[in-house]
């Protein structure tokens, strides 16, 4: 039996649930077994999803969530990610794909599991690719972008394929494919996922190039305030952690070039959602999740100054080990 549910609800009790448990030392306890590693779907087409575990393991339920590549749960601000739930063995379902959907994205698979000991959940996650049967015909763009507050303003473009079926898809991320070049990086610089930040005064001109298809972005910056400097990111280096431990995340080697105090704002963007405790600080911390095998969280650091300026993201890998 198989049924959706709420994302809301289900990241609380994810995050709620676990006790830490020892788990017995196998080739594997808990993995998505479909789709594969890379595998091809269509949008708007269910995707089988399948998992196996170590006989014995005693699963009560399987959540299977589709989130886009490098995409954070805070984000997500009008609709929250597929997802449905399994709740008999074998445990399979049928994933719905978005018509809309395009690109690179992550199935991640969460196995409730009760013992006379307590409860824990286990996780795996698979990247899969979303490609269109239809054919790109052109790309679209919101024009023109234009930056009015401050040196280090940052903007994220909008840009959207045009396709034989008919449906317009998002196209802005690289995971779909899609790159930029900026004419004047000493007026505006662009990031390989479409965030565009404001260097100087004046105009300039972003290509954004999806396969054979491309748009031209105008960007004016006449910016209140010209002599800001954007504040500088730095997440730290990765880490390795055993399950349970208390892991802090670093944000203290980031800055802002004027001394004054910077804010930060952290994310999760790849892994089991976690409960991240005190994710504006510089150092927010999380208790590492029950695995089977190596793991990694990954996260997204971004730093704002008092002007209104903000560094690109920058990402720090935690990978838990058993």
């Amino acid at each position: 039996m198989q049924r959706r549910v709420s994302f809301r609800v289900w990241a609380v009790l994810a995050g709620a649930l676990w006790t830490q448990a020892s788990i017995e030392s196998e080739a594997f306890a808990f993995q998505v077994s479909e789709p594969g590693k890379g595998a091809v779907v269509r949008p708007g087409e269910p995707m089988k999803v399948r998992v196996r575990f170590q006989p014995g393991l005693p699963v009560v339920k399987v959540t299977y969530t589709l989130f886009e590549e490098e995409r954070a749960l805070d984000d997500i601000k009008v609709e929250a990610p597929p997802m449905v739930e399994a709740m008999a063995a074998p445990f399979d379902a049928a994933m719905p794909v978005p018509v809309e959907a395009v690109g690179a994205m992550r199935l991640l698979a969460v196995a409730q599991v009760a013992e006379r000991r307590g409860q824990y959940v286990l996780f795996d996650e698979v990247s899969v690719r979303v490609e269109p049967a239809a054919e790109l015909k052109g790309l679209e763009a919101e024009i023109p972008v234009r930056f009015t507050k401050t040196i280090g303003e940052v903007r994220l473009l909008s840009v959207r394929g045009r396709y034989a079926d008919r449906v317009a898809r998002d196209l802005t991320h690289s995971r779909t494919g899609t790159t930029y070049r900026s004419s004047d990086e000493k007026v505006v610089r662009v990031n390989h996922d479409g965030l565009a930040q404001a260097m100087g005064q004046g105009t300039a001109e972003i290509v954004a190039k999806n396969g054979k298809h491309e748009v031209k972005i105008p960007v004016v910056v006449e910016v209140e305030n010209p002599e800001n400097r954007p504040p500088v990111a730095h997440a730290g280096t990765d880490q390795t952690v055993k399950q349970g431990a208390k892991v802090r995340l670093d944000a203290l080697l980031s800055g802002d070039p004027e001394g004054k105090n910077p804010l930060y704002y952290w994310s999760q963007v790849q892994g089991m959602p976690i409960n991240l405790v005190e994710p504006l600080s510089p150092r927010p911390y999380f208790f590492a999740p029950v695995v089977d095998e190596p793991r990694v969280l990954r996260f997204r650091l971004i730093v704002r100054d008092e002007e209104g300026a903000e560094s690109f993201p920058v990402y720090v890998n935690v990978t838990v080990v058993p």
